[in-house]
C-alpha cells in the first residue's frame, strides 16, 4: 500500500551516507535509533505543488566546483537545507564552510548540519530540528507532507547494483492519480547549473520500494529527511 496518509512514523536523522560516483558511501541506518512518532497533518494535497513558487522564496542549489569537493553531495544538500529554511543566508557560503572543514570524501549529512549548529547557532543541535523516514511506501507521504509545511527536504537515492548513493534536495512534487506515481522537483549538486529539475518515481511491489524511472534510472529512493524552518 502506498497511498497518502496524514500520519507518518518518523525518526530523528542521526547520520546518512552519500557518494555520487559509486566508490563506497555505505548506509548507516543501523546507527539511527528510533525517536517515536510524529504527526504530519497537511491534508490538502494539491496534484502539483512547487513550494518555491508557493512560498515565493528562491530555491537553494549549491553546486560542486569539481575541485576538492567531488564526493561532497551530502554537504551541498546540507547547505541547501540550511538556506531554504532560513538558518543561513546563502547556500554557496554554507557549502564553502563545509568544504573548508571536511575532507573531500563520502560523508554524512548529519555531520555537516551538526557542525553548523554547533558553531553558528547557540543552544541548538541538528538532532533537534531533523526528522527522517526510511525505506518504505511512506517516503512519498513524508515528502508531500514536509514540502506542504515549507520544510527543507532532501532524499538519498541509491543504485541497486553498487555501494553508491547521492543526495538531492526536494522542492515539490506532481502526482499522477491515474498511475498513482509521482514526479519530484529537485536540485542537484552535480549538474553545475542553478536550476530546478524533475524525475519520475513509481512504486515497485516486487522490490518493495520507490524506483526512479527517468534520470538516475536504476536508482531507488533510500530515505528522505526534513529540517524545520527557523
Amino acid at each position: 500500500m502506498k497511498y497518502l496518509s496524514t500520519i507518518l512514523i518518523c525518526l530523528f536523522l542521526f547520520i546518512g551516507g552519500c557518494n555520487s560516483d559509486g566508490a563506497g558511501g555505505g548506509d548507516a541506518d543501523e546507527y539511527i535509533p528510533g525517536a517515536g512518532a510524529e504527526d504530519y497533518t497537511a491534508q490538502d494535497y494539491a496534484p502539483d505543488f512547487r513550494m518555491w513558487e508557493r512560498n515565493e522564496t528562491p530555491f537553494a542549489d549549491a553546486d560542486k566546483s569539481g575541485v576538492d569537493d567531488h564526493n561532497m553531495c551530502w554537504a551541498a544538500a546540507a547547505a541547501n537545507l540550511l538556506t531554504w529554511t532560513g538558518w543561513t543566508a546563502d547556500e554557496d557560503d554554507a557549502f564553502d564552510i563545509f568544504r573548508a572543514h571536511f575532507e573531500d570524501k563520502p560523508g554524512y549529512v548529519y555531520d555537516a548540519l551538526n557542525y553548523y549548529f554547533a558553531n553558528y547557532e547557540t543552544g541548538l543541535s541538528a538532532k533537534m530540528v531533523l526528522v527522517r523516514e526510511t525505506r518504505s511506501h511512506m517516503l512519498l507521504d513524508f515528502i508531500v507532507s514536509a514540502v506542504h509545511e515549507g520544510k527543507g527536504v532532501a532524499m538519498k537515492i541509491n543504485n541497486s547494483g553498487k555501494e553508491s548513493g547521492h543526495f538531492l534536495t526536494i522542492y515539490g512534487y506532481r502526482y499522477f492519480a491515474d498511475e498513482d506515481n509521482f514526479i519530484l522537483y529537485f536540485t542537484d549538486s552535480d549538474d553545475g547549473l542553478h536550476q530546478m529539475r524533475q524525475l519520475k518515481v513509481e512504486w515497485n511491489d516486487a522490490n518493495d520500494r520507490w524506483e526512479i524511472q527517468s534520470l538516475y534510472r536504476n536508482y531507488y529512493l533510500e530515505y528522505a529527511l526534513s529540517i524545520v524552518r527557523r
